[in-house]
């Protein structure tokens, strides 16, 4: 069965996406699923975010998962989020999708994150959406 991961680093989104300061991940969750079904995907989505979550209303739940970071952890932040790619990868089957909505990747910091997605993509039957400011709305990617 087809599953959907997304994984939202909401410090470098939340500028560059214009992610109004109100949204919860309760109202995130809708969306990507919605997303998803307007490219046609269908199957469960869950939705791993990362940052600094201090003072905001964000609750775990089922299929949240929350990650925080303080301000200035971006290199431990981007170590998490390749992990949870891995794993993630690891614990689904083919064909599933991920979700990235990371803001600009090519970064030092993210060019792990880069290598690895390409390898789940040419060795594995893996798709990946990645979602940028430069890219509304997120091309399906093989």
């Amino acid at each position: 069965r087809q599953r959907q991961e997304s994984f939202w680093d909401m410090d470098e989104c939340r500028n560059e996406c214009e992610i109004p300061e109100e949204l919860t991940a309760a109202d995130v969750v809708p969306r990507i699923r919605q997303k998803l079904l307007d490219l046609g995907l269908r199957g469960p989505v869950s939705i791993r975010i990362y940052g600094d979550l201090t003072g905001l209303d964000f609750q775990s739940s089922g299929d949240v998962k929350l990650h925080h970071f303080h301000a200035g952890e971006k290199r431990e932040k981007m170590t998490k989020i390749l992990e949870d790619i891995v794993s993630w990868s690891g614990e689904n089957p083919e064909p599933s999708v991920g979700i990235l909505v990371l803001g600009h990747l090519g970064a030092a910091d993210d060019a792990d994150i880069t290598e690895v997605i390409e390898l789940l993509k040419t060795q594995k039957n893996y798709q990946f959406m990645l979602v940028t400011p430069e890219s509304p709305p997120p091309p399906t990617v093989r």
